[in-house]
C-alpha cells in the first residue's frame, strides 16, 4: 500500500514537473516568437527606409563637386554679342547662369543665336543655366529695337488694374521665352516715396503701398504663369533713397517699424503669394544694420527676410560690380559676407576678373572654414529646386517671328480697363454661383434639383440625349444657354453654361481669377480642360484649341461622385 502511494506520488510529481516544463517551454517559445516578431519588424523598418523614395534634388546636389556648387551660386554678365566670352566662364566656373544687358543684344536673330549657343556650350555641365535679364518695360528694356516695348511700371500703376498688370507680365514672359530667357529680374516692388529718387523713378508702380503691392503681385503672377522666373526687387525697398546705388551706397534712415508699415508691404504680400526669388539691394538701412548694406547683412537677409517674413526661396544680390559695393568693400570679402548673411546667389554683371575674384574667394572661404559646406549645400539645394520647378533646360529656341510677337504685344497694351472690369464682374458671378452649386443664368442647384422641377419652371427641353460614358442624360435649353445633366433618379449632377459672354474670357483670365487649377489636360477633341474644386463640387472650364488666343467655350459645375466619368464632352 505504501509502495502504491509512493508510486502514485512519484507519478503525480513527474506529471507536475512535466506539465511545468511544458509550460516553461511554451513560455520560452512565446518569448522566442515575440523576439522574432520584433526582429522582423525591425528588419521591415530598415527595409522600408531602404526602399523609401529618395530626394532627387538632394541626389543632384550630392553629384556636384564643391567647385561646381560654388559655380551654381554665381550669375555673371559677359562682354560682346557672341558666346566667345561666355564660353570661358562656362568652362572654368560651371556658372549657375548669365545676365544679359543691352550691350549683348543687337537683333532678334543674333539674340536667339546667342542664347542657343550658350545653352549648347553648357550641355557638358550637369545643371541648366539661369538665362536672365532685366526686362521691366519702360526705360529698362533689353529687347532688340525692332520688338515693341511694354509700358513702364508707372504707366501700369496709373491704370491701377490688376488684370492689366498680369497681362503685361505674361506678355513679357512670352517674349523672353521666345528669345531663350527663363529668368526676369522684375517686377520692381520699390515704392517711389522720394521725389529725388532718379534710379527708381517710373520703374516703381507708384507712391502708394497698396497700388505697388497689387500691381507688383499681379505682374509677378503674369510672368510666372508664362513659365519665366520672376525676381522681386529691391528688398527691403529702394524707393526712399536719393543716391543711385550704381554709383554710391544709398542710406535709408527709417527704422524697422516704419519699413514694415510702408516699404516692406509689397514684399511681404509677394512672399505670401509664393515669390520664387528676391533680389536684395545695396542700401544701408542704418537703424536695422548700421554696419553693412542689406545685400551683406545677416540682420536683413536671415533675420528679417527669412525668419520674420518666412521667405524660403532663392536670395540673390543686386549686381556686386556696382559702385555701392566696389567703392566701399573688397569684392571677394563682400561676396563671402553676403553668403554668410543668407544670400544664395551672387550677381556680378561686369568684368571677367570680378567673376574670378568672387569664385576664388568663395572657394577659399569654404576651404578655410569661413563658409560652412552646409551653407553651400543648402544654397545649391534651393537653386536646383527652383530650376527643376520651372523645368529649365539647355533646349534651343526657334527663330522669332517679330511681326507676330509685336501684334501680341500691341494687343496686350491696348487691352483697356472697361473690358477687364466686365470680365472681372463675369468671373465674380461665376465664382459666387459655383459656391452654391449653380451656374450663371440658372437658379437651380446641383444635387438639390431634379429635371422635373426645371421642366416645370422652364418647360420641356429642346433636345435630350443619353451619354453612356457619363451615365446620365443631357438636356439642352438653347435659349437659356444651359445644358443639364441628370441621372436615372432625375437628380441633377451637372449644370453647364454656354452664355455668349463667356467667349470674352481667356484661359489666363480664368487662371488669374481662380488661381492654379486642380487639373489641366487636353482631350482628343482638341480642347483644353481645367478644373477647380468648389466644396464637394468641381468647376470645369472648356477651351477649344483652334486659335492661338484661347477663349472659353463653356463651363459647368458638377458633382464628381455622381459624374465620375464626365470629364469629356
Amino acid at each position: 500500500m505504501k509502495r502504491n502511494i509512493r508510486k502514485i506520488s512519484m507519478i503525480a510529481i513527474s506529471s507536475f514537473l512535466l506539465l511545468s516544463g511544458c509550460s516553461e517551454v511554451r513560455a520560452e517559445n512565446k518569448h522566442i516568437k515575440d523576439n522574432e516578431k520584433l526582429l522582423n519588424a525591425s528588419a521591415n523598418a530598415k527595409n522600408s527606409i531602404i526602399v523609401s523614395k529618395s530626394d532627387s534634388i538632394q541626389d543632384e546636389v550630392n553629384k556636384l563637386t564643391l567647385k561646381e556648387k560654388i559655380g551654381q551660386m554665381i550669375i555673371a554678365g559677359f562682354d560682346g554679342t557672341t558666346s566667345i566670352n561666355a564660353s570661358d566662364l562656362i568652362k572654368n566656373y560651371k556658372l549657375g547662369g548669365f545676365i544679359f544687358f543691352g550691350t549683348n543684344i543687337k537683333s532678334p536673330s543674333q539674340l536667339v543665336n546667342l542664347t542657343n549657343d550658350i545653352k549648347t556650350l553648357n550641355k557638358t555641365n550637369k545643371v541648366p543655366l539661369f538665362i536672365s535679364v532685366d526686362q521691366e518695360g519702360g526705360r529698362v528694356n533689353r529687347m532688340p529695337s525692332t520688338v515693341l516695348n511694354t509700358p513702364s511700371a508707372r504707366t501700369i500703376g496709373n491704370k491701377n488694374n490688376a488684370k492689366y498688370a498680369f497681362n503685361i507680365g505674361n506678355m513679357i514672359s512670352k517674349e523672353l521665352s521666345s528669345f531663350g530667357f527663363n529668368t526676369d529680374f522684375s517686377p520692381v516692388l520699390d515704392i517711389q516715396s522720394n521725389p529725388k529718387n532718379t534710379v527708381i523713378g517710373d520703374r516703381s508702380f507708384g507712391s502708394n503701398s497698396s497700388v505697388v503691392s497689387k500691381m507688383g503681385e499681379s505682374m509677378m503672377e503674369g510672368i510666372r504663369k508664362g513659365n519665366t522666373i520672376p525676381v522681386i526687387k529691391h528688398f527691403p525697398g529702394h524707393g526712399d533713397t536719393s543716391v543711385d546705388s550704381h554709383l554710391e551706397l544709398p542710406i535709408v534712415n527709417k527704422n524697422l517699424s516704419s519699413l514694415k508699415k510702408f516699404e516692406l508691404i509689397p514684399f511681404n504680400n509677394a512672399i505670401k503669394n509664393h515669390a520664387d526669388m528676391v533680389m536684395v539691394a545695396h542700401i544701408l538701412v542704418k537703424k536695422v544694420d548700421s554696419k553693412y548694406p542689406a545685400s551683406m547683412s545677416k540682420t536683413v537677409i536671415t533675420d528679417l527676410l527669412r525668419k520674420q517674413y518666412g521667405f524660403n526661396g532663392v536670395v540673390i544680390t543686386d549686381d556686386m560690380s556696382m559702385g555701392a559695393i566696389g567703392k566701399h568693400y573688397n569684392l571677394g570679402n563682400a561676396a563671402v559676407m553676403s553668403i554668410n548673411a543668407g544670400s544664395n546667389i551672387i550677381l556680378i554683371g561686369h568684368g571677367k576678373e570680378n567673376v574670378r575674384t568672387i569664385y576664388n574667394s568663395l572657394y577659399t572661404a569654404v576651404k578655410n572654414h569661413k563658409i560652412s559646406e552646409d551653407t553651400i549645400n543648402k544654397s545649391v539645394y534651393k537653386i536646383l529646386t527652383l530650376k527643376q520647378k520651372y523645368k529649365l533646360s539647355n533646349n534651343k529656341v526657334s527663330p522669332v517671328n517679330v511681326s507676330n510677337l509685336n501684334k501680341q504685344i500691341k494687343q496686350t497694351i491696348a487691352n483697356n480697363n472697361e473690358t477687364s472690369n466686365i470680365n472681372n464682374s463675369l468671373l465674380m458671378n461665376i465664382a459666387t454661383k459655383a459656391k452654391d452649386g449653380k451656374i450663371i443664368n440658372a437658379q437651380f442647384n446641383v444635387l438639390n434639383t431634379n429635371i422635373e422641377a426645371i421642366r416645370k419652371k422652364w418647360g420641356k427641353e429642346a433636345s435630350s440625349s443619353y451619354v453612356a460614358a457619363a451615365k446620365g442624360t443631357f438636356s439642352t435649353y438653347p435659349k437659356r444657354y444651359v445644358v443639364i445633366g441628370y441621372e436615372k433618379g432625375h437628380k441633377i449632377f451637372e449644370l453647364r453654361s454656354f452664355d455668349p459672354h463667356l467667349k470674352e474670357l481667356s484661359i489666363n483670365d480664368i487662371k488669374y481669377y481662380f488661381g492654379s487649377p486642380s487639373s489641366e489636360y487636353s482631350t482628343s477633341n482638341n480642347e483644353k480642360i481645367i478644373t477647380y474644386s468648389i466644396g464637394s463640387n468641381l468647376l470645369k472650364f472648356v477651351f477649344p484649341l483652334k486659335n492661338q488666343n484661347i477663349k472659353l467655350d463653356h463651363y459647368s459645375i458638377y458633382n464628381p461622385e455622381i459624374a465620375k466619368n464626365n470629364m469629356s464632352n
